[in-house]
């Protein structure tokens, strides 16, 4: 593999997992309406042959409707996947490239990477992807044009007239979702080292969440969105002034979770599904803008209840006036007297949001009976609807601790790779609006008879403690840590990464440390170069990193991109039903189990381990037993099968009742077989069931 990996330096692998993995493409659109020949409706094609006619023999049929260009509805919905892929990693790569140069202009381009005296990897998916270790933050900027240039020819591939099969439109997905990893990490790195932040020690402080936690009496800016220098530059131009304690800063969305890892007096109102009703409720005086993640009706709801909008950077606009160039006094004074502009200098919207802030101070702070009078409207709306405003996130939340410690590591790899901890369970996403998960009163996540405490508005939360009760490793960021953060579990469970411990890493793009993690697991076990050494490092957590992430929610293209680059490194994915709108599933139910035994040198039946690479959970209760079998990995010990054949009976049983249909498929010998279900033995026995051994396994034959 080259140092810049291109489009084609993975393609074999790719076409390695879509043996295994068969690709899936559910989106219900079946109209292209891509170019100006169209619209086409595509239909697929018929099976060649039908049992028909009177003489009872074989009749042909048509084939499928193809567009005007040639490609038929796989290739056509393949195309949309691939275009939601790129959509999503330049959201990340902007992101990371926005927040770069911010940096770079603040700190200077020979501000060193810092990622703590404990790693000797800082950045695990970047030296695994290019084979650089950069030094410092100017050298992300090389990295970033490469990525920047590889997601060009991945937008040239959606355009007329060029890619048309499926299976290399997949492998261009993936290779999408890999850069979107990359920039994740290359954004995470660049603002911890630069601003800070904590570098993955233990026992990070706990912060009380939730809209109660806002003093009323003070002037409130509100920040929204992720890229956390603007809130890095009002909090220390506050305290610089002397105005900490004077005004009120706190946040939604990723910008909370970053603003309060820099900053403990930064304050976290709750995910962005609490966006319009925070906003509505008229708690600001001011909003700060950044990117992503942001509502479209946010400056028309901002402006009914007088709050005002600074936007900062180009990608959210909005169809401000543009006050970069004023001075600013200037621009506060415009932004006090007309409620909204756009400063894109990080530390000028910051100096013109205190300003304005001081001055709503001196002029009764924004009509707060108005604030008291739209709370009061909240209450009687609660008592009439039975869907009351979404503005109570409070809980308990450990501010975001970064990356994973070798020493962590080194600790827990032996035992995630022999499986005697039942895998690593990552937590991501976004939560949505009004949730209506755990319809049911009784069984599942919402049995009443649990010993364990329910949050009915929560499953994250309820996710997130079943499997902390049953020994998994179990990680979150972004909006998905302050859903887990009702109740005290954070509080009540330590944040190192081990088994029953829970981490939040930090905000969205924290996700990236968990596979780092992964990455550094297979690096430490196998002895091997992380260096450029992609194929050989995803093969051995495919086959013995017993990890999942889940991602659940109202989802997002950057979701999908990410899930695309956890996939093509061998960590499996869940979404909630909303995947089904993007439109890509990597299922492995009638795939190709074999593995080369690397002892033998013989080619072996290993079962279907883990059995998806992406697939979907319709409801909250289905995500348990999934993720349980989803940890499976050809390389457990009969001792680790044991423990996560015990997790996915019991949590199958809890869903549906019964044994799992499909248990057969993933015993391998009887030591396998956990003494708390004898009854496997007779489903053996009916299903003609041959013991099998353990392999050395490796699908890079």
């Amino acid at each position: 593999m080259s140092q810049y990996p291109d489009i084609f330096d993975l393609r074999n692998w790719d076409f390695t997992l879509l043996k295994r993995y068969k690709p899936v493409f559910s989106k219900p659109n079946k109209t292209c309406h891509l170019c100006a020949m169209g619209p086409c409706k595509l239909t697929p094609p018929a099976p060649p042959l039908l049992k028909g006619g009177d003489d009872g023999g074989l009749v042909r049929v048509g084939s499928g409707r193809v567009g005007k260009c040639g490609i038929d509805e796989k290739g056509f919905k393949a195309r949309e996947a691939l275009l939601d892929a790129v959509i999503g990693a330049s959201g990340h790569v902007s992101h990371a490239a926005r927040l770069a140069e911010d940096l770079i202009n603040k700190f200077g381009k020979d501000c060193p990477v810092n990622m703590g005296s404990h790693t000797s990897m800082p950045t695990p998916i970047t030296t695994l992807i290019t084979g650089c270790t950069p030094k410092n933050i100017g050298e992300f900027k090389d990295i970033l044009v490469y990525i920047e240039g590889q997601l060009i020819h991945l937008l040239s591939s959606v355009n007329f007239g060029t890619e048309a099969s499926p299976e290399d439109f997949v492998s261009k997905m993936l290779h999408a979702g890999m850069l979107d990893n990359l920039a994740m990490e290359l954004a995470d790195v660049a603002q911890i080292s630069a601003m800070n932040m904590p570098k993955g020690e233990s026992n990070s402080p706990l912060v009380t969440i939730g809209i109660e936690t806002i003093d009323t009496s003070k002037p409130v800016i509100l920040i929204i969105g992720h890229n956390s220098t603007v809130a890095h530059e009002i909090m220390h131009l506050a305290e610089d002034r002397g105005l900490k304690d004077k005004i009120e800063v706190c946040g939604l969305c990723c910008a909370a979770s970053d603003g309060a890892r820099h900053s403990h007096g930064f304050k976290i109102i709750g995910n962005q599904a609490s966006q319009i009703d925070v906003i509505k409720s008229g708690i600001a005086d001011m909003v700060i803008l950044d990117t992503q993640c942001i509502r479209a009706d946010v400056v028309e709801e901002a402006r009914k209840v007088d709050s005002i909008i600074i936007a900062t950077t180009q990608e959210t606009a909005l169809g401000l006036k543009d006050l970069t160039g004023k001075s600013p006094d200037e621009a506060s004074e415009y932004i006090t007297r007309n409620g909204t502009g756009i400063i894109l200098d990080k530390k000028k919207a910051a100096e013109a949001a205190l300003n304005a802030a001081v001055r709503s101070q001196g002029s009764g702070i924004r009509s707060r009976k108005e604030v008291e009078k739209m709370r009061s409207l909240e209450d009687e709306q609660k008592l009439l609807t039975s869907h009351p405003l979404n503005l109570s996130t409070s809980g308990l939340l450990r501010i975001g601790r970064g990356p994973i410690r070798d020493s962590e590591i080194r600790g827990v790899a032996p035992s995630i790779v022999m499986g005697e901890i039942p895998g690593i369970i990552g937590i991501f996403g976004c939560p949505e609006e009004r949730q209506g998960y755990g319809e049911t009163e009784t069984g599942g996540m919402g049995d009443k008879e649990s010993p364990i405490p329910r949050f009915p508005d929560s499953p994250i939360h309820n996710l997130a403690q079943e499997f902390l009760s049953r020994g998994y490793i179990v990680s979150t960021g972004g909006c998905a840590s302050m859903d887990v953060a009702r109740g005290n579990l954070f509080k009540d469970s330590p944040d190192s990464f081990d088994s029953r411990n829970l981490t939040n890493l930090g905000s969205c793009v924290s996700a990236s440390h968990l596979i780092g993690a992964c990455i550094k697991i297979a690096q430490i076990m196998c002895h091997r170069k992380l260096e450029n050494n992609y194929q050989e490092i995803a093969d051995y957590i495919i086959n013995r990193v017993g990890a999942t992430v889940i991602l659940w929610g109202a989802f997002t293209q950057k979701a999908f991109s990410s899930a695309l680059g956890m996939a093509r490194l061998g960590i499996p994915v869940i979404f909630g039903p909303r995947f089904k709108n993007y439109g890509l599933y990597l299922l492995g139910q009638d795939g190709d189990w074999q593995v080369k035994d690397q002892r033998i040198g013989d080619i072996v039946q290993a079962g279907p381990a883990p059995q998806n690479l992406l697939c979907f959970a319709e409801t909250i209760e289905d995500v348990l037993p999934l993720a349980a079998k989803l940890c499976m990995r050809p390389n457990d010990t009969t001792e680790g099968r044991k423990i996560k054949l015990k997790n996915y009976i019991e949590f199958y049983k809890k869903a549906a009742g019964r044994i799992p249909y499909d248990i057969h498929l993933f015993i391998r010998t009887h030591y396998d077989i956990p003494e708390e279900a004898p009854e496997i033995s007779q489903i053996l026995e009916k299903k003609n069931w041959q013991p099998t051994f353990i392999p050395d396994p490796t699908i890079l034959c």
